[in-house]
This record gives structure tokens, C-alpha cells and sequence, in this order.
């Protein structure tokens, strides 16, 4: 009887170990087309710049300490776009694009009756044009995508340990 139980065990390990395996390796497929490269993109992908921002007419520059302008508008996945401030902070909205009459819709996850539209134009591949009203503001924003090869991290490469300061 031992050898016959022995001859179970290893089946239902080998067993066991393969599903195991299969689990894991279906879970990583589906996070991959679901959460990273496989998944689907914005139709406005990017990390766009704010060169001009006029609000109610009136030109903004980019100053720091301006806490209404914009420094990036930021498209990855369809449904969501972030909005950079000049301090670094992130407004995230969900984001609905129509690509047929090109407009941008904006709304905000707990403020159900805050939206923002925006009409957009695509001028040239690396520029874009926002122009709608946001927050009951008239706003015109001019951006330039960002050259995903001149991001530090993607042109000089992530590093655990520092044998210099990069900084100096």
C-alpha cells in the first residue's frame, strides 16, 4: 500500500503545483492587459506640458506660487486624466474623450454635479489645444508633450544604490 500512496502524493502535488502555476501565471496575464503594457491607452497618451494657460481671458504665467495654474495634464488610461499643479499636487478626474467631435469631459469621483468640457484640437502629433470651461472658469490651455525619452527615468535608468550623487 505504501508505494501506491506514495505514487497519489506525488500525483496530487504535481497536480497541485501545476494549477498553482496556472493561477499565477493567468493572474499575471490578466494584471498585464488589465493594469500594464498590455492595457489600453488614452487617445490622448501622454504627459503634455502647459506652455499657455489663459483663465477668464487673462494669461497666467507660470509662476510657482500660483495655486490655480496648471503644470501638466497627464492621459494613461481612457477613463482617468490628472491635472498638475504648480506645487507638484495631482487633481484627478474621470475622463470621458470623444473622438469624434473632439471634446474632453471632466468629472470628479465625489462631486457628482462638478463637470468641466473641453473641446481639443490636435494641431501637430506633439501638440494640443484645451479650450472649454472647468469649474465655472473659461479656460484655454496650449500643451506640449512631454519626450518620453528626456524623463529621468526612462533616459538614465532606475538605480538601487547611488555610487555618486547624482544631484552634483
Amino acid at each position: 500500500m505504501a508505494p501506491r500512496a506514495n505514487r497519489i502524493a506525488v500525483t496530487v502535488q504535481i497536480l497541485f503545483g501545476a494549477m498553482l502555476i496556472g493561477a499565477y501565471a493567468y493572474g499575471s496575464w490578466s494584471a498585464w492587459h488589465q493594469y500594464g503594457g498590455g492595457s489600453p491607452k488614452s487617445e490622448l497618451y501622454g504627459v503634455w506640458s502647459v506652455e499657455e494657460l489663459t483663465i477668464d481671458g487673462q494669461p497666467r504665467p507660470a509662476l510657482v506660487t500660483d495655486q490655480d495654474r496648471w503644470r501638466r495634464v497627464i492621459f494613461d488610461v481612457p477613463t482617468r486624466a490628472a491635472f498638475q499643479k504648480m506645487d507638484e499636487s495631482l487633481a484627478r478626474f474621470g475622463a470621458a474623450i470623444d473622438t469624434k467631435d473632439n471634446t474632453l469631459k471632466l468629472t470628479k469621483n465625489d462631486d457628482k454635479d462638478w463637470k468641466a468640457t473641453f473641446a481639443y484640437t490636435r494641431p501637430a502629433p506633439d501638440r494640443l489645444v484645451l479650450d472649454g470651461e472647468i469649474d465655472g472658469h473659461k479656460e484655454k490651455m496650449d500643451l506640449q508633450l512631454v519626450d518620453r525619452a528626456k524623463l529621468l527615468l526612462v533616459s538614465r535608468g532606475f538605480h538601487w544604490i547611488q555610487e555618486y550623487p547624482f544631484n552634483r
